[in-house]
């Protein structure tokens, strides 16, 4: 079963004492992973429910790596975080590899208290450029407003499919799926996929035929 712990995966050890000092009021047990061997073995021991990577852990942070981790550890939620600024086509990468947040240091220290709460308590988190960035990079534009990959997540949505049932037909990872399914009710309002469906076809954004 899994608890609400967490593991930062860095070895700069300055930087991970830090964080874990602002994590500790949040989660209810912090451990720190310096290598690739130390953050496999904490999370078959640990059971953690998020892991905080940094983005050059492991030598350099690919795509693969995080789908690596979001294949052997399907309930594991992965923020990518940076000390610096990262190119948001980049960060994006990331999200649509499976990670569920991106968090810029450098930019959101002095409220990173609440960023951590936002994700503690199921909301992902990314700044509003990487947003973007993962539309222009995972899905093309249609009307303006939906895009291709919305369109095929609302259809998958009335049809009852779940979220893991998506990922493979999608070939995505369950939290890229969990990410345009909030940013598609966030967006469009209602709880229910047939509100987002009414809705988008209110407003003329998509074409009833096209279901």
């Amino acid at each position: 079963m899994r608890n609400n712990s967490v593991i930062i995966a860095t070895n700069a050890h300055f930087l991970a004492a830090t964080l874990r000092e602002k994590l500790r009021d949040i989660f209810f047990q912090v451990f720190i992973a310096a290598n690739d061997y130390e953050l496999t073995d904490k999370i078959k021991t640990i059971y953690p429910r998020f892991v905080f990577l940094e983005h050059c852990f492991h030598g350099h942070v690919t795509d693969v790596y995080i789908q690596k981790l979001v294949r052997r550890n399907k309930k594991i939620r992965i923020a990518v975080w940076s000390a610096s600024e990262l190119k948001p086509l980049a960060a994006a990468r990331f999200i649509a590899a499976g990670a569920e947040s991106f968090i810029s240091l450098r930019d959101t220290y002095k409220n990173i208290e609440s960023v951590f709460k936002q994700i503690a308590e199921g909301q992902p988190y990314y700044p509003a450029n990487v947003g973007a960035a993962l539309d222009m990079n995972c899905a093309y534009p249609v009307n303006g407003e939906l895009t291709l990959r919305e369109k095929e997540i609302i259809k998958l949505s009335i049809l009852g499919k779940s979220n893991n049932e998506m990922s493979d037909i999608l070939a995505l990872s369950y939290h890229t799926i969990r990410f345009y399914k909030s940013k598609i009710y966030r967006r469009y309002g209602g709880n229910m996929p047939i509100d987002i469906l009414r809705n988008a076809i209110k407003r003329g954004i998509i074409d009833v035929d096209d279901f």
